[in-house]
C-alpha cells in the first residue's frame, strides 16, 4: 500500500471522524501503533473492528473494550465496514485490501487518522499536540512525556508506540489540553503530521527498505516535515546528534529549542551537568539557559535515557509545568515495554529484554549495562542479538561489526526476516565471524531451542540482554520459565 494513500475516497476524514456510527476496520490490529490508535477510537465512542494474523494480548484487550476482532485476514472480515485503516506494512495483496479496493471502501493510512485526531477532528476540543520523532528514543521520550503530563494532573491524551507499565496502556483519550503522540518516520509518513510542539531525538540512517537513497533522503523527509510546521510552533531538538545538527543547518524555523547532555555545550537551552549512575539509576542536574533548576533521578540506566528525560523536561517547562512535578514523575518512570525491561532472574543472573535493533541502539544499550556491571564490580554483560531484516543488516553491516564492544560475550541468532527475502552473503553466521570482538558465538535454531541450550552459559551476576525487534522478545521469558521448571525438579 502506498505510504500516504487515501484510496477510493468516498468519504473524507472529516466524514469519518464526525460520524461515530461508521465501523472503522484496522488491518494489522495487533501492532503496537495500530492497537493504540484503535483503543483511542474506542475510547472516543467509535465502532472498531480489526484483524491480525495471530491472536495476542493486544487483540484480547481490544475485544474486551468492545472491539470486533478477527484472527486471520479474510475478505469476509470487512463486509460491513465503512473504511479501512492500514499501515505501510500491509501489502497490496492482503485479501482485505483487495476486497476494499474491489468494493471502493475507503483506505486510510494510520498516520492520517492520528494526525486528524491531533488536529482535533472527532474530539470535543482541539488539544495542544506534541509529536515525538527521531531514529532512536522516541518511544521512551513519548512515554516519559505521557507520564509527566499525567502525574502533573493534566489528563493528557496519548498514543505511544510501546506499552507503559506505569500507565498499563499505550494510548488513552484524556480530557485535558494536551495530546502526546509518537510519530513514525520508518515509512516517510512523519511528513503527514503538523503538531504544535515537536521533539526530534536524533537522526541516523535506518529503514533502508524505505530510504533507498540513504541518509540524505531522511534529511529531506525531516526538512519537509519542519517546513510544514506552523512558525508559532516549538521544535525541541537534541543537538548532541550529528544528524540533527545537519538538519538544523538546513532549516530556518523560529521555534528551535536546543537540548544537550554535553555540559560544555553552552549553546543549549536545556543542559545536564553532573551526570551519575548508581546501580540501575541515572541522575543529573538540569540547567535552563545555564541556570540550575533542579535534579532528576531516573530508575533506568544510561545517558540516552538522561537525554530522553531532558527532552521531556524541556517540553514540560515550555508548556507551563512545574519542574518539581516533572522531576517527581520522571522518578517513577520505570521504562517502556522492551526498553531495558527486566524479564526476571536465572541462576543469579538478570535477564533484560530490549528492542535495540539498530547498531547505535545496540551499542547504547550495552554501554548502559556495562556501566552498571562496572559500578557493582561483578558479573558480565552477555549480549544475545537477533538482527532484524536482511536489508538493515546489509546496509548497516560495518556499523554492526563495531557495536558490541561493551559486551563481554556476544551471541548472534539468525536474522528475523520480517517478511523480507534472504540476501546472498547476509546472515548471522557470517556476521559472527566478522564482528570486532574476541568472544562471539553463533546460535542457530528457534527461540525455544536456544532457550533450552543456553542455560549452560549463564553465570551468577551476569546481565543477559536479549536484543532485537523480532521474536527474540520471547527468549527472556523462556529462559526464566525453563529455570523455574528446573528448580522444581
Amino acid at each position: 500500500m502506498e505510504n500516504n494513500c487515501l484510496e477510493n475516497k468516498q468519504i473524507t476524514l472529516e466524514d469519518l471522524l464526525t460520524d461515530k456510527s461508521k465501523l472503522v476496520h484496522f488491518i494489522g490490529l495487533g501492532g503496537i501503533g495500530m492497537s493504540g490508535l484503535a483503543k483511542f477510537l474506542i475510547g472516543l465512542g467509535y465502532n472498531v473492528s480489526g484483524s491480525d494474523v495471530k491472536d495476542s494480548a493486544a487483540l484480547e484487550q481490544i475485544s474486551g473494550m468492545g472491539g470486533i476482532v478477527f484472527v486471520g485476514h479474510s475478505s469476509e472480515n470487512i463486509k460491513n465496514v465503512s473504511c479501512i485503516v492500514a499501515s505501510s506494512a500491509i501489502k497490496d495483496d492482503n485479501p482485505e485490501i483487495v476486497e476494499a479496493m474491489r468494493n471502493n471502501i475507503p483506505i486510510f493510512h494510520r498516520s492520517h487518522i492520528l494526525n486528524a485526531l491531533m488536529q482535533g477532528l472527532g474530539l470535543e476540543n482541539k488539544q495542544i499536540s506534541i509529536g515525538v520523532a527521531g531514529t532512536h528514543g522516541k518511544t521512551t521520550t513519548s512515554g516519559m512525556l505521557s507520564l509527566v503530563f499525567e502525574y502533573s494532573g493534566f489528563d493528557p491524551s496519548f498514543v505511544v508506540g510501546g506499552k507503559m507499565p506505569h500507565l498499563k496502556t499505550n494510548s488513552k483519550m484524556g480530557k485535558g489540553n494536551f495530546f502526546i503522540a509518537e510519530l513514525d518516520e520508518s515509512d516517510g509518513t512523519v511528513g503527514v503530521y503538523t503538531p504544535d510542539v515537536t521533539v526530534i531525538t536524533n537522526l541516523e540512517y535506518d529503514h533502508p527498505d524505505h530510504y533507498v537513497n540513504g541518509f540524505e533522503q531522511i534529511l529531506e523527509t525531516f526538512e519537509k516535515y519542519i517546513n510544514n510546521l506552523a512558525p508559532t510552533g516549538k521544535i525541541v531538538i537534541n543537538i548532541d546528534s550529528a544528524g540533527n545538527r545537519q538538519l538544523i543547518s538546513r532549516i530556518s524555523h523560529p521555534g528551535l529549542i536546543l537540548y544537550s547532555t554535553d555540559e560544555n555545550n553552552l549553546d543549549a537551552d536545556y543542559l545536564v551537568k553532573d551526570e551519575a549512575m548508581i546501580g540501575l539509576n541515572s541522575m543529573a542536574g538540569i540547567y535552563r539557559k545555564n541556570e540550575y533548576i533542579g535534579d532528576i533521578n531516573l530508575p533506568i540506566p544510561g545517558t540516552h535515557n538522561i537525554s530522553n528525560a531532558l527532552a521531556a523536561v524541556a517540553v514540560g517547562i515550555e508548556s507551563g509545568l512545574e519542574f518539581s512535578k516533572i522531576a517527581d514523575a520522571l522518578s517513577k518512570f520505570t521504562g517502556m515495554g522492551r526498553r531495558f525491561q527486566i524479564a526476571g532472574e536465572v541462576n543469579g543472573a538478570k535477564i533484560v529484554d530490549d528492542y535495540a535493533h539498530h547498531p547505535t541502539e545496540v551499542k547504547t544499550t550495552l554501554d548502559a549495562a556495562k556501566k552498571f556491571v562496572e559500578s557493582s564490580n561483578k558479573g558480565r554483560v552477555v549480549a544475545i542479538f537477533q538482527p532484524h531484516r536482511y536489508s538493515r543488516l546489509s546496509n548497516l553491516w560495518d556499523d554492526f561489526l563495531e557495536s558490541f564492544n561493551s559486551a563481554d560475550v556476544v551471541y548472534l541468532c539468525d536474522v528475523y526476516s520480517a517478511g523480507e527475502s534472504c540476501l546472498p552473503g547476509i546472515n548471522s553466521e557470517k556476521l559472527s565471524k566478522e564482528v570486532n570482538h574476541k568472544n562471539v558465538n553463533y546460535l542457530s535454531g528457534n527461540m525455544e531451542q536456544i532457550a533450552k541450550n543456553f542455560s549452560q552459559y549463564i553465570q551468577p551476576d551476569d546481565i543477559i540482554l536479549t536484543m532485537g525487534a523480532g521474536d527474540i522478545t520471547k527468549l527472556g521469558s523462556l529462559l526464566v520459565e525453563q529455570s523455574g521448571k528446573q528448580a522444581g525438579k
